[in-house]
């Protein structure tokens, strides 16, 4: 839901830190006051924005529960039912985000 990683955010905003908070799906909550927020979407954004500002923070509080797979195709369209055999989805392995940071 991104809640937690939300009041981490507002509380070390509250308590006078610099914070750059990276959000993703996040529906229903409102912006912490006096916090840079990077909106993402997808996992690889999530990974980017990361890496972009990961070398400059003194601290990385890492709340999101990022999926470690993610569709190798994302329908536009409902996928209908006249296939042949059971439907299949192919996966692929997302890149772990805070492996990332300490190889970085």
């Amino acid at each position: 839901s991104g809640k937690q990683g939300y009041a981490v955010a507002r509380v070390a905003a509250q308590r006078g830190a610099d914070v750059t908070l990276i959000a993703g799906h996040t529906a229903g909550l409102v912006d912490p006051a006096g916090v840079e927020v990077v909106h993402v979407s997808s996992a690889q954004q999530l990974a980017d924005a990361v890496s972009k500002h990961a070398p400059t923070a003194d601290v990385l509080v890492m709340a999101a529960a990022v999926a470690d797979f993610r569709p190798a195709q994302v329908a536009t369209a409902k996928i209908k039912k006249g296939v042949e055999g059971p439907p299949t989805i192919e996966l692929l392995r997302n890149d772990d985000v805070l492996a990332g940071v300490v190889r970085a």
